[in-house]
């Protein structure tokens, strides 16, 4: 009797369960299916679809739901895709991450193929990262911009970039004001960087510091 009355238990405990749980299955399995779509329609354009699942591995992996996930990766490909068009006819995988990236702290699309033509034919993701990491710090984008031209036309190296990034983070972290930091660390390393440069570093392929050196 005893047994009777425990299973019983178990199975209504395990029905109600169930009937609680239908509701939010449903759009975990939308926002899945939502997700594979994004994830095929990739693969079929020849994108590169293990950028989305690296953003869903790393939703899954802070314990996100899938609903948000899937609007993750929904905005991941929205920018993955407008780097390939802006940066068409040629663009590496490490160019539509770090274009992704830049366009997410609001980079404009015609601005990193300005720098992407400013390249020529070196690697632009580095220069993208440059940006997105000055940006971050507090920089002003157009500054930003301009030193990356600036670095461009002297054909700065990249572990270089990633040095004066983060030099001017610890600039700031003590104090300095970051559009004022990056002007200092500029002048140091290249001779000169400041607001006369404004209108040559607008043009794409034009170095900040008013040389012609470094065009496409």
């Amino acid at each position: 009797m005893i047994r009777r009355v425990v299973t019983s238990v178990a199975v209504l405990t395990l029905a109600a369960t169930s009937h609680a749980q239908a509701p939010v299955a449903e759009p975990d399995r939308a926002a899945q299916q939502r997700i594979e779509t994004l994830v095929r329609d990739f693969e079929r354009r020849g994108l590169p679809a293990d950028l989305l699942r690296a953003k869903i591995a790393e939703g899954t992996a802070k314990g996100a739901s899938q609903p948000r996930i899937a609007d993750a990766v929904a905005l991941l490909a929205l920018r993955v895709d407008s780097v390939a068009r802006f940066l068409a006819p040629s663009v590496s995988v490490p160019e539509l991450h770090a274009g992704a990236e830049a366009l997410a702290v609001g980079v404009s699309a015609p601005s990193l193929r300005s720098l992407r033509l400013a390249a020529g034919r070196r690697p632009a993701d580095p220069y993208f990262l440059f940006v997105v990491r000055l940006v971050r710090r507090g920089v002003t984008q157009d500054q930003a911009l301009r030193a990356a031209r600036a670095l461009i036309s002297r054909q700065v190296a990249s572990n270089t970039l990633l040095a004066l990034a983060d030099d001017l983070a610890r600039d700031v972290a003590g104090g300095m004001a970051p559009d004022a930091a990056l002007s200092d660390r500029m002048t140091r390393l290249v001779g000169g960087f400041g607001p006369g440069a404004v209108n040559a570093g607008d043009q794409p392929g034009v170095s900040g510091l008013g040389s012609s050196k470094g065009k496409p």
